[in-house]
């Protein structure tokens, strides 16, 4: 897990948007000391009332900066990213180098325009029409590092310095931990001027299976469990991997509520839905998730009730037919695939040993073959779709 050193210097409001986003789940880090310059400042209560370790290094008990940021060095040992969060200080170009790639600032305004310590009252004074903040490393100058993310906020022509700092400081606490995810998650990537930002990588650590043709997987239940992925499934599928041995909850012990209407109800629940679906760069998802005890499920493994091999048998009644219109599986199908971004869902058995591949090589599976998957597995439900509508027209 990534460590954090927070340095600020007032009432640490940065500071609690990072607390509450790790708290959250949303960042997988760990804040390892908390340092201010000045004491009894708000920030240091609010890393006491967190119990995170927090130390004011006063800079009048020290004769020069040098010495001053010897002592900052010294307490930032072990740590893989320093956050300046309302440090009101300008660090030395070497202290900065030390730490070239891995120090981040916000700023309160649309830089590279208002740097300094007086952006909300140049802002004002220029008459601008739209301010906000920016994330930045930090680099030699003032407010000069490579930006990694900005949000706008509108001037109000009654805005006063209080009232514009007010609506930027919410900004700040959304745009700051996002920045910081993205650094955790080792998408940022300095190019000269510029901070490209790369793909996610999704690690698979959950999956559910629940097929009905349930054509080798088994074995492909039996590959990811050996790569540490946890498995939750339903009914026959379930109970076919537990009989191989292989660990697996079942969806009525993850929901808390048993398969009901003779196995028409039974993933319909936020707990799987939820964890499908769930924008996981997203703050307020990710809070969601962990106020509901939602997990996020990476990988969806589902086919669906054999309609169209139904409707071919002789003398198959209406009702009959009706029994094998899958509605859950169509469900999650759809869920995964419209979630690609961060779920990979696969629907076809001749795709289980490419997938099981990646997983045991990498852990994850690329974002282009989770393009390509849910891209079959809308075609797949537009298929079984066309096939009942079809079929109860002909009725």
């Amino acid at each position: 897990m990534i460590k954090l050193g927070v340095l600020c210097s007032g009432r640490g409001t940065d500071l609690q948007s990072i607390i509450d986003a790790i708290d959250s789940g949303y960042l997988s880090a760990q804040i390892a000391v908390v340092l201010t310059d000045k004491p009894n400042v708000g920030a240091l209560a609010r890393a006491e009332a967190a119990g995170i370790k927090n130390i004011c290094v006063d800079r009048k008990n020290f004769t020069s900066r040098a010495d001053f940021e010897a002592e900052l060095l010294r307490n930032l040992k072990g740590v893989d990213l320093v956050i300046l969060a309302g440090f009101m200080r300008i660090l030395s170009g070497d202290f900065v180098k030390r730490w070239e790639g891995r120090i981040m600032n916000i700023h309160p305004s649309l830089l590279p325009a208002f740097p300094g310590a007086h952006a909300h009252r140049d802002v004002l004074a220029y008459g601008a029409k739209v301010s906000g903040c920016t994330v930045h490393f930090v680099d030699e100058g003032t407010d000069t590092g490579a930006i990694i993310m900005q949000a706008a906020v509108e001037v109000r022509e009654d805005d006063t310095e209080e009232t514009l700092a007010a609506r930027v400081l919410e900004q700040e606490h959304k745009i700051y931990p996002q920045a910081i995810r993205l650094f955790i998650d080792g998408r940022l990537k300095i190019v000269g001027r510029r901070v490209e930002i790369g793909g996610s990588k999704m690690k698979i650590k959950r999956a559910l299976i629940s097929v009905s043709n349930k054509l080798d997987v088994v074995d492909f239940a039996r590959k990811l469990s050996k790569c540490g992925v946890e498995i939750i499934s339903t009914g026959g599928t379930g109970k076919a991997i537990r009989a191989a041995g292989i660990p697996v909850t079942f969806v009525s012990d993850l929901t808390g509520f048993p398969e009901i209407m003779n196995g028409r109800v039974k993933t319909l629940n936020p707990k799987i839905h939820g964890g499908i679906l769930a924008v996981r760069d997203n703050p307020e998802h990710v809070q969601q998730m962990a106020d509901n005890g939602i997990e996020p499920i990476d990988l969806v493994v589902v086919n669906l009730y054999p309609f169209k091999k139904t409707i071919r048998k002789p003398n198959v009644t209406l009702e009959d037919a009706i029994e094998n219109i899958d509605i859950g599986g169509p469900a999650m199908i759809r869920a995964a695939a419209k979630n690609f971004k961060f779920v990979t869902v696969v629907t076809n058995p001749e795709r289980y040993d490419e997938i099981a591949k990646l997983i045991t090589e990498t852990g994850e599976v690329p974002l282009d073959v989770r393009k390509s998957l849910a891209t079959e597995a809308f075609a797949h439900t537009a298929d079984y779709d066309a096939a009942i509508t079809k079929y109860l027209a002909e009725a």
